[in-house]
């Protein structure tokens, strides 16, 4: 699994505003979306136990989650993955999959091939079943010739957790954060250059709750 150190912070907009402007000076945008620009939608997998929010509630070292992720509503890029978060460190599995495998999920395993094969596998083993979906704005930048990328997420929201949330573009959802805040985040391998560390300088909350359990208690 690739393996990679997180850092989320809590920031208002106007802090949001300069430091995205700071950004595109030094760092190049994503090549998704409209220069670096794109919604992410994702569903989220749990138990009946709800052993990953509880987990992460519960603050425990490691937690485990699986979801769904697609970019702007696209149907020709669906992911599923498996995240293992200790600490800031994180571990992701992920395959590519097709719109037509995604009813098979935690069903069955034969219509499934290598990576994507060994994550529906532990899907069906853990008897897990969509618990919600999370949708949000990124602005996603990476420093040229190195594993680092500094990302900004706006407007996170709640929808119902179903598959069709994933390409449903004008679904209404749910605020859980108020307009003014920003969630950044600074994501690497083994360290952040100095200039990255000056140029993400403001005053700011470290923010140790995932989006899914933000999501999660927003409507229980």
């Amino acid at each position: 699994m690739a393996e990679r150190h997180e850092e989320k912070y809590l920031i208002d907009y106007r802090q949001y505003a300069m430091l995205k402007a700071n950004a595109m000076k030094v760092l190049t945008p994503d090549s998704h979306g409209n220069r670096g620009s794109y919604v992410i939608t994702s569903l989220y997998y749990d138990d009946l136990m709800d052993t990953a929010l509880l987990e992460k509630q519960d603050g425990l070292a490691r937690h485990t989650k699986f979801r769904l992720r697609t970019y702007d509503g696209r149907e020709d890029l669906i992911k599923l993955e498996r995240k293992v978060k200790e600490g800031t460190l994180t571990q992701k599995q992920t395959a590519t999959i097709t719109k037509e495998q995604l009813p098979l999920l935690g069903v069955q395993t034969e219509m499934f091939a290598g990576q994507a094969f060994d994550l529906a596998t532990q899907m069906v083993a853990g008897g897990l079943r969509p618990s919600i979906t999370v949708r949000y704005k990124r602005d996603a930048f990476f420093y040229e010739g190195t594993d680092l990328r500094l990302t900004f997420d706006t407007d996170l929201e709640v929808l119902p957790a179903t598959q069709q949330a994933l390409f449903d573009a004008g679904a209404a959802g749910i605020p859980v954060l108020d307009k003014n805040t920003v969630i950044m985040e600074i994501k690497y391998g083994k360290y952040v250059p100095d200039f990255i560390r000056l140029l993400t300088a403001v005053p700011s909350r470290q923010l140790s709750v995932s989006k899914y359990a933000l999501c999660r208690e927003k409507i229980v």
